[in-house]
């Protein structure tokens, strides 16, 4: 049996974009459920003037190591007893998008997380 389950979500007021995509897979005795999750926060926006104002700004930006710095995290978990096996990725950074006379500072974090565990043998 295979199951995918697709989310997609926007919200104007909050200026953020949630995606995520869920797969189940029963197969050979196992379970395997990967969850992959995306979301998107504008978190800030800036008008420019001018081409040499913008090159300024990206100039002065790249200097402030709290804007460029990324975050990447796993974490993995196996259980012998019940013989699961959990795995969690994290990443988050920032971007920026330039539209016309606007940049906007995007920051995302994507997750990426896997669950394994044996079925259990229904017995009569």
């Amino acid at each position: 049996m295979r199951e995918i389950v697709y989310k997609n979500l926007t919200k104007t007021a909050s200026k953020k974009r949630d995606v995520s995509i869920e797969e189940i897979v029963e197969k050979n005795g196992l379970v395997s459920s990967t969850t992959k999750r995306s979301m998107y926060f504008i978190r800030d926006v800036h008008r420019i003037k001018s081409k040499d104002e913008l090159s300024a700004w990206l100039e002065k930006r790249k200097t402030n190591t709290s804007l460029t710095k990324k975050f990447f995290h796993i974490y993995r978990k196996f259980s012998e007893e019940t013989k699961e096996d959990n795995l969690v990725c994290k990443m988050r950074g920032s971007f920026y998008i330039i539209s016309g006379m606007l940049v906007y500072n995007i920051v995302f974090v994507h997750i990426l997380k896997v669950h394994m565990q044996k079925l259990e043998k229904k017995h009569a």
